[in-house]
């Protein structure tokens, strides 16, 4: 993947450099199947087919003007998620084996049902060869940044100027990408498995935390730097995904500050969508814990994840009836200090969720009740 990523960089590069946009579009196509096809020639074969079969969701969405339009949206829009069930089956079933490979469609449905909301609520039409762009920008394919429809769209139809100074800054960024996944992350997880060694107690278990916060972010913000590196060398505009969480005050505000854009997606094709109008405390709260519930199924259809996606829902959804989401500006700093401090030490419990086996997840947890 890091091979591929680099070999786009250098094409995008060139492509953006020696044509106009309307004589790149299809070369980027081009490019990004065939980096699939380096990487897996049946996650090309299955990206080309989702890109081709999704569109035509969006193109008779977008031709229909019948009866009981909105349960055809509702239907075209799972069945942009049948893949993920599919996949979902497969992992946790691998005694079969997979037909097709579908690495990053988690990240690549949302992208899908994004496009099926922007014809739904906007009747703009969706072109096949912006569409296909979008829904195949190699960059973004397996950990995001996740990128809406009419963002990318912009940024696609009028594209910055790559310019010498905007070139040497995303390399810049690319190299601190591969920074962080490639190097740091590999030392920091030398320490991570050394910890796990210790014996079980408090001050273990925090460290263990500690570092599992530090293993993901710099595994997703380092993937992220690269992502938005590579777009911006096609002068497309890759949103961030981190904007300082440690400076978040409670659950809800960390959720808008770390992958950012699965919280902007969840908030827009969700919550906002499913409210429809202003709520009261307790319809907030069911349906920040409904968020939540989604986020961790989508994550895996495992115990563990439904366990995960429960724990932050009754976070979010105390947060909303005690009136704690944000922390007021007027606040003195030892108490913003402390929010800060408390909805740290929270996330770095959940990312033991994502680091950990449910055995290990189980010790460490336990290991916080021994003084």
């Amino acid at each position: 993947m890091l091979i591929a990523c680099a070999a786009f960089a250098v094409l995008g590069w060139i492509l953006r450099r020696s044509g106009r946009q309307a004589k790149l579009s299809p070369w980027l196509i081009a490019a990004d199947l065939a980096l699939f096809w380096y990487v897996s020639r049946r996650l090309a074969v299955f990206y080309a087919l989702y890109a081709l079969i999704t569109w035509g969701f969006i193109a008779f969405l977008e031709a229909y003007k019948g009866r009981g339009r909105k349960y055809l949206f509702a239907a075209l829009c799972f069945g942009c998620a049948v893949p993920v069930f599919i996949a979902r089956f497969w992992e946790a079933f691998p005694q079969y084996p997979a037909l097709v490979a579908m690495v990053g469609i988690s990240y690549t449905m949302l992208k899908a049902v994004d496009g099926l909301y922007y014809t739904y609520y906007t009747g703009e039409h969706v072109p096949l060869i912006k569409y296909a762009n979008y829904l195949l920008f190699f960059p973004v394919i397996t950990a995001g940044p996740i990128m809406r429809y009419r963002d990318f769209a912009r940024s696609y139809d009028a594209p910055q100027p790559v310019t010498a100074e905007v070139s040497v800054a995303c390399a810049k960024r690319m190299i601190l990408g591969l920074f962080k996944k490639v190097v740091a992350y590999e030392l920091v997880i030398l320490v991570f498995r050394r910890l796990l060694e210790f014996e079980s107690a408090f001050y273990v278990s925090f460290a263990v935390a500690a570092v599992s916060w530090l293993l993901l972010w710099l595994d997703m913000s380092g993937y992220a730097d690269v992502a938005i590196a590579l777009g911006g060398l096609l002068g497309y505009t890759v949103p961030e995904n981190f904007k300082t969480p440690l400076k978040a005050g409670s659950m809800t505000q960390y959720w808008r500050n770390w992958h950012v854009t699965l919280g902007d997606w969840i908030r827009e094709h969700v919550f906002i969508i499913v409210s429809g109008r202003r709520l009261s405390k307790w319809a907030g709260a069911a349906i920040g814990f409904g968020s939540m519930l989604f986020m961790g199924l989508w994550h895996g259809f495992h115990w563990i994840y439904v366990v995960y996606g429960c724990l932050n829902g009754i976070l979010i959804a105390f947060e909303n009836l005690a009136g704690l989401t944000t922390v007021s500006r007027r606040a003195k700093k030892p108490y913003k200090i402390f929010r800060c401090a408390v909805a740290n030490f929270i996330f770095a419990i959940n990312t033991l969720f994502f680091t950990l086996t449910p055995e290990q997840l189980v010790a460490v947890l336990r290991g916080f009740l021994k003084v």
